[in-house]
């Protein structure tokens, strides 16, 4: 467990608040999309808990810029909106899924608002030579953020972009983050109807529309999905091979 002492809050735009936390020996993350597994609750309390993507690390200063999305009644966005200088936050890190192939000469990054974070960290590690077309969903334009190089704002339009996307010549890379069912439709596409191989994306489902009416839904089914997943590792399966079996089980259930 690590903690985080924060510093200072600024906001980035009407719903986008960062919060630089002091964190002693902190050090570089290994991909610009690693996230940290957030726990809000009391002391060995960790059925409250909210993964968020490192937004900035700087070693040196001993600080770490972890973006919040604000959306009404959120856990973490409640905390965050409340939070003072000098309160603290307990976490985990995690790795992240952005891993762009050495050969690849383009990538395409799609995400909504919860993904900036992240697209901002890729736009500015990016190797030169490599051509990035950047899609980004937001509903209000105050919402936009200055990022690296040509970006495309969207409202609402997500679900077609990687399947519509033009692809440059020579070899390339997606990697798409945001609503959990529009980022399934996508995987959907390049897995099974294009058979694109897995070095060459990462999607990454972030959050879930209507999520409370999705949990009550999931709950029915809770132990059959995790039991599926456990049985999946136990055997040594692909990860990719039991997230077919998982999203189909998913959409069985309606999920």
């Amino acid at each position: 467990m690590i903690t985080g002492t924060l510093l200072r809050t600024r906001e980035i735009s009407p719903r986008m608040l960062r919060l630089t936390f002091a964190v002693p020996g902190c050090e570089p993350t290994k991909r610009p999309d690693d996230w940290l597994m957030i726990f809000f609750g009391e002391p060995g309390d960790h059925s409250d808990r909210r993964n968020y993507t490192v937004r900035a690390v700087r070693p040196e200063a001993e600080e770490l810029d972890i973006d919040f999305a604000l959306h009404e009644g959120g856990l973490a966005a409640t905390w965050a909106r409340a939070a003072r200088p000098g309160e603290t936050l307990v976490w985990t890190p995690a790795d992240g899924g952005y891993e762009l192939p050495g050969d690849a000469q383009w990538q395409l990054i799609v995400g909504d608002l919860t993904a900036l974070p992240a697209i901002g960290r890729i736009l500015e590690a990016v190797r030169p030579g490599v051509e990035s077309t950047v899609v980004v969903e937001v509903e209000d334009p105050a919402d936009r953020q200055p990022l690296p190089g040509d970006v495309r704002w969207v409202r609402g339009r997500l679900n077609d972009v990687v399947r519509t996307f033009p692809e440059p010549d020579g070899p390339g890379y997606i990697w798409m983050a945001g609503e959990t069912r529009t980022v399934r439709d996508a995987r959907r596409y390049l897995r099974h109807e294009r058979g694109v191989d897995k070095a060459r994306w990462s999607l990454t489902g972030y959050w879930l529309a209507r999520s409370e009416e999705w949990l009550e839904r999931y709950k029915p089914h809770a132990d059959e999905l995790n039991a599926l997943w456990e049985r999946g590792e136990a055997e040594g399966r692909d990860e990719e091979a039991i997230m077919d079996e998982y999203e189909a089980a998913l959409e069985r259930a309606g999920l």
